[in-house]
Formats: C-alpha cells, structure tokens, sequence
C-alpha cells in the first residue's frame, strides 16, 4: 500500500521529470555523420553492406549517389543526441536510466555520409511504477539538415530509477 507521502513524493517527482525535460522539444546540436563512423560501427556489428562502407561503389551503384549510414547506426545515435539536447544524461535526482525499448521505430528517409543530423525529443508522458521508478515515452526524430523528410521517427521508452 503506498503511503499518502510516497503519493505526494511520486506527483513532485512527475512534475520535476516534466520540467526537466520541458513542455517544448529539445533539439541537439548538429552532428556530421563521417564515413569512418560509418565504418566504425559497421565493423562492430559486421555489416558489410556495400551501400554503408564501399564508397566507389556507392558513387556509381547506390540509388543515394553515396554511401549511407545505416538505419541501426542512425537509432544508436539517440543516447548520444540525447545528451546533446539535454545537456546531461537524466534529471537530477537519476540513478539510472534503463532503456526499455521502442513502440514504433521509423527509418523514413537515408541518411547520407557527410549529411548533419540532430535529435528533435518530445517528452510524450510519465508514468510512475514501483520501487522508485518512472517510464519516460518520448517522441524522437532524428532530422537530416536540408531535407523535409527526418531520417528516424520513434517512440522510444526509458525507466528513471530514483531511490526512495
């Protein structure tokens, strides 16, 4: 049974996780997405792609004109972002923050070696659970500079774990 103070403590802690985030987007900074990340990560996961990491082939075979990085390398790029957008990891106050997963994850549009992209987070809603810990669903899209279309539209969901 959870105490009238813990209620009070979880709303306080509801509102604070709202403010941190805000009521508006975050935005990142750009980022300029070089082929050695490219292949840096593409040796990490042994995706040997052509279309990722063999540039001549790329300029004359790719329907991109290019190499492009991959919509996996795209999606590990949040945390990153994230930290840019927000200036740290998680709120004051965190633990831990547990990466739970995604609802939705959308690859709409390439992004191309050279290309600048940046995150655009959304805080979508916060839920409080047991033992101190709150579910945080963000809308995140990674936007390519210059183009209409982002690159990575998800719904991404972590646990803020406080200690109580």
């Amino acid at each position: 049974m959870t105490s009238v103070a813990s209620k009070t403590d979880s709303v306080a802690r509801v509102e604070a996780i709202w403010q941190f985030y805000g009521d508006s987007p975050r935005v990142s900074d750009w980022l300029a997405v070089t082929q050695e990340m490219v292949n840096q990560y593409c040796s990490s996961v042994l995706d040997s792609d052509w279309m990722h990491i063999d540039v001549d082939r790329s300029r004359r075979d790719s329907p991109f004109g290019g190499t492009v990085a991959p919509g996996f390398w795209t999606l590990s790029m949040l945390p990153y972002l994230m930290r840019m957008a927000v200036g740290t990891d998680f709120p004051p106050g965190t633990v831990a923050g547990i990466n739970y997963g995604f609802d939705r994850i959308r690859f709409p549009g390439p992004v191309l070696i050279g290309a600048r992209i940046r995150l655009r987070l959304k805080l979508v809603d916060v839920t409080p659970r047991e033992n101190g810990q709150y579910m945080v669903r963000t809308e995140s899209t990674v936007e390519v500079e210059s183009r209409d279309k982002p690159a990575l539209v998800a719904d991404w969901k972590f646990l803020l774990v406080y200690r109580d």
